[in-house]
């Protein structure tokens, strides 16, 4: 069947499913009725709806060969991100490291990424109707440096209530919103999502959207496509990784491990910018050479100077050079608060571990 890779989004009454379509080169949707274009499933709960996908998907391919499966979600915490990964590792059968979740922004971006370079060559708003809230989110991709950089922007202002309003007070809110966020910036492309849109009261909102050459979509399987382009990219089945998002939960930095062993200024990547924070741990072993310290090095990926970090190993063994080996970890204990932590491991029966550890947290958040 090729490859087989699944995009999921995850809702607390209704929730969809994508796969990857070899021959199309598109994700496709999958329905609960055969041949109908019915997308919604009832979330009812997270175990009870992956028993039903996994039987919706089974035509489709082996769900628990899947390369990468990725779950879109409201949101992200650490809490419930290791809910999802844990229970769809134990009834889906596929490893931990093939499965991922993300927010609904991060869907979002890697869905428009995904689309014609004219679609998102400026900003990209997208508007999403429940039934009971208006809401708008704008996605920034800053082009000027490799990878991209893309971000999103809320307001309060975009984010209204709707229940009870007539559809003509709906339109004219539309408007005035879509009018607000257009007056401040060159916008590509609309992306209309949610139930909410689908009595299409916008009637008089849809010239204003689609004013300045501005490209209009409507649709409710945004997320759940955007989470299957990202389990393609994971799967390396898209080519190289050519943007990171920076969503409020993900770190900014790249952390890397200055190895002058190897060569002037050569550094060895620990972490990379884009990772969710409490994902972004890592761990390597070198042998130290020169002075008894380690040296970070954080890049910002948004602008700024690179900071460096010395770690100065108090009351290490003198020994020659290369014959200490250290394990190196890094690792978030917040989105701007990066722990280093160093341990001697000596080097075999000729110089013993002296049992003496060393760490530090770094600030980066001023």
């Amino acid at each position: 069947m090729g490859h087989f890779v699944a995009g999921f989004d995850l809702d607390k009454e209704y929730s969809q499913i994508c796969c990857w379509n070899e021959d199309t080169k598109e994700p496709v949707s999958i329905s609960v009725v055969t041949g109908a274009e019915k997308y919604r499933i009832p979330t009812e709960s997270l175990e009870l709806f992956l028993k039903k996908a996994m039987k919706l998907l089974k035509p489709y391919g082996k769900v628990h060969e899947a390369e990468a499966v990725v779950f879109s979600v409201e949101e992200a915490s650490e809490k419930n991100v290791e809910k999802i990964r844990r229970t769809a590792m134990q009834l889906m059968g596929v490893p931990e490291s093939r499965i991922f979740v993300q927010s609904r922004e991060e869907s979002f971006c890697a869905y428009v990424l995904s689309q014609p370079r004219e679609i998102w060559r400026h900003q990209s708003v997208l508007f999403s109707c429940s039934g009971e809230v208006l809401e708008a989110t704008v996605l920034h991709v800053g082009t000027r440096t490799v990878p991209y950089l893309a971000r999103t922007e809320k307001d309060k202002s975009w984010n209204r209530p709707v229940s009870g309003l007539q559809p003509d007070e709906k339109d004219e809110l539309l408007c005035v919103m879509a009018r607000e966020i257009f007056a401040e910036r060159p916008v590509s492309s609309v992306f209309l999502v949610g139930e909410g849109f689908e009595e299409q009261w916008y009637e008089q909102a849809l010239r204003v959207l689609c004013g300045s050459g501005r490209r209009v979509f409507a649709g409710n399987n945004l997320f759940a496509k955007g989470a299957c382009f990202r389990a393609l990219q994971e799967a390396g089945l898209s080519g190289e990784k050519n943007c990171v998002f920076l969503g409020e939960d993900k770190i900014s930095y790249n952390v890397g491990l200055l190895t002058p062993g190897t060569g002037k200024n050569t550094v060895y990547t620990l972490l990379e910018a884009g990772e969710s924070w409490y994902e972004a741990k890592a761990e390597c072993e070198a042998l130290l050479c020169g002075d008894p310290s380690v040296e970070f090095v954080l890049k910002p990926m948004q602008g700024g100077d690179v900071l460096k970090e010395r770690l100065i190993l108090t009351g290490l063994p003198d020994r020659p050079s290369r014959t200490t080996r250290l394990r190196i970890s890094a690792q978030f204990v917040s989105v701007d608060r990066l722990q280093v932590a160093v341990w001697d491991l000596g080097f075999g029966e000729l110089f013993p571990s002296s049992d003496l550890s060393w760490s530090e947290e770094v600030d980066l958040g001023g």
